[in-house]
C-alpha cells in the first residue's frame, strides 16, 4: 500500500511541481546556452504556477465540480446500509488509535440519516502494517456505544475502495442481500458507487456533504486566488478521486481479500 501512496503522490501537487523545481535546478548546471539550460527558467515558472494554482480555493472548487455523479440508482429497495471507512489517527508513541474526522463524519451521517430498520455493515481493515485494530472495528464500536445503532457485519480485511466493494459484496451476498444504501463522502461517492455496482450490488447513495460546500464563505473574492493549505488538501483529494476512478475503469476488480 505504501507503493501505491508513493506513486499517487508523484502525479499530484505538491510533490509533482516540487519535483519540477528540483529538475529545473539541475538543468541550471548544464552549459550556458545549451538546450537543457534554456529549459530551466520555463520549467521553474511552470512548476511555481502549477503549485500556486493547485493551492487556490478557486481551482480546488473547479476540480471538485469535475468529479462527476454516481451511476444512476436502481429502483430496488435497499436491504442494508454500508458505511465506508475514511482513515484513522494513530499515536506513534502509545499506539492508540481513533477514527479520523473523515471516518467520524461518515459514521455520524449513517447514524443520523440511514433508516433504523436496515442492518449495517461497516467496511475497513488495516491499511498499513503498524495499525492495530481494523477500521471497521473502530467504526462499529462508535456506532454501537455512542449512537446505539447495532452493527450486523464487520468487513475487516479491505485496504482500498475496490476491496471495500468486493469484500462487502461477498459478505452481503452470503446473507441474501443484493441492494444497499452506501454511505461515504460526496466526493468519494461517484467512484465508490461505481465499484460497488461492478461488484454486483444495487446501490442507492447516501452522501455525506455535498458539492455546495466547495467554496466556503471565508474564501470568496480575492481570497479565492490566494493559496492555502486547506485548498491544496482539497485539490489532492479531488485529484486522487479522478485518477483512481479512471484507473479502475480500465482494470478488473481485485479478488476478495482475506486476512
Amino acid at each position: 500500500m505504501e507503493t501505491h501512496a508513493i506513486l499517487a503522490a508523484l502525479v499530484m501537487p505538491p510533490l509533482a511541481p516540487l519535483l519540477g523545481l528540483v529538475l529545473a535546478l539541475v538543468l541550471r548546471f548544464f552549459p550556458a546556452g545549451s538546450f537543457f539550460a534554456k529549459l530551466s527558467l520555463p520549467l521553474t515558472i511552470l512548476s511555481v504556477a502549477v503549485l500556486w494554482v493547485s493551492a487556490t480555493p478557486a481551482f480546488s472548487s473547479w476540480l471538485g465540480a469535475r468529479l462527476g455523479a454516481p451511476p444512476e440508482a436502481p429502483q430496488a429497495v435497499p436491504r442494508a446500509v454500508v458505511v465506508l471507512g475514511g482513515g484513522r489517527y494513530r499515536d506513534e508513541n502509545s499506539g492508540n488509535e481513533r477514527l479520523s474526522a473523515t471516518s467520524l463524519e461518515r459514521v455520524a451521517g449513517a447514524a443520523r440519516m440511514a433508516p433504523e430498520r436496515l442492518p449495517i455493515l461497516v467496511s475497513g481493515g488495516r491499511v498499513f502494517e503498524l495499525e492495530r485494530a481494523p477500521e471497521a472495528g473502530l467504526m462499529a464500536e462508535l456506532l454501537q456505544e455512542t449512537f446505539h445503532r447495532p452493527v450486523t457485519w464487520r468487513e475487516i480485511c479491505s485496504r482500498t475502495t475496490a476491496e471495500n466493494a468486493v469484500n462487502s459484496a461477498a459478505l452481503l451476498h452470503d446473507s441474501g442481500v443484493e441492494s444497499v444504501l452506501l454511505v461515504t463522502h460526496w466526493w468519494h461517492m461517484p467512484r465508490a458507487a461505481e465499484l460497488f455496482a461492478r461488484a454486483g450490488l444495487q446501490v442507492q447513495t447516501l452522501s455525506v456533504g455535498s458539492p455546495s460546500e466547495l467554496l466556503p464563505r471565508a474564501q470568496s473574492g480575492l481570497l479565492r486566488w490566494l493559496p492555502s493549505a486547506s485548498a491544496l488538501l482539497r485539490t489532492q483529494v479531488y485529484w486522487r478521486e479522478i485518477l483512481a476512478r479512471k484507473w479502475y475503469q480500465w482494470r478488473p476488480l481485485p479478488p476478495v481479500r482475506s486476512c
